[in-house]
């Protein structure tokens, strides 16, 4: 049995995505989930902020093909996520950084820093490691040789629109 240490492995259609950096052979014996070729709805739960940062991850996941039926939820976290590191950025730019608790007699005891920064500090890590999860981190995506394929896109766009 394994003992989970070192790097995490990558999904396979990442390691596609990639080229397969590590040049050692590609396992073919991992669970394939279904890919998506329709954009999902967002969930009905996310506010206005999730819901936007949905209809602008989602469309662009499917479209590399690395968004399966799987890792719906995995954006849905993502979407969470940096919705509340918005909220709590906006409620940081609004008030004081640091707020100052004071003595009965008035002097100053101590300063705090506000807990709206600790809130989107843990809100954007979250974000983070669920976007690294579908290849959206920086280093992730410089890293990536997605073969676009025009024709492909019109073909499946045909098929799509037939079967509705």
């Amino acid at each position: 049995m394994k003992s989970g240490r070192g790097r995490k492995k990558k999904p396979l259609e990442l390691l596609k995505l990639l080229g397969n950096p590590g040049k050692r052979p590609i396992p073919t014996d991992t669970p394939q989930p279904q890919k998506l070729y329709n954009i999902p709805e967002p969930p009905a739960y996310l506010d206005l902020i999730g819901k936007e940062i949905w209809e602008y991850l989602a469309p662009r996941l499917v479209k590399c093909g690395i968004m399966t039926e799987i890792d719906i939820y995995t954006l849905e976290n993502c979407c969470v996520a940096l919705s509340v590191a918005r909220r709590a950025a906006k409620e940081l730019l609004e008030k004081n950084l640091v707020g100052f608790v004071k003595n009965e007699d008035g002097s100053l005891k101590s300063v705090q820093r506000t807990p709206y920064l600790t809130v989107w500090r843990e809100a954007l890590s979250e974000f983070d490691s669920n976007g690294a999860k579908l290849g959206l981190s920086p280093s992730e995506r410089a890293k990536m040789h997605v073969n676009y394929d025009a024709n492909k896109d019109k073909e499946q766009e045909f098929f799509q629109t037939k079967t509705k």
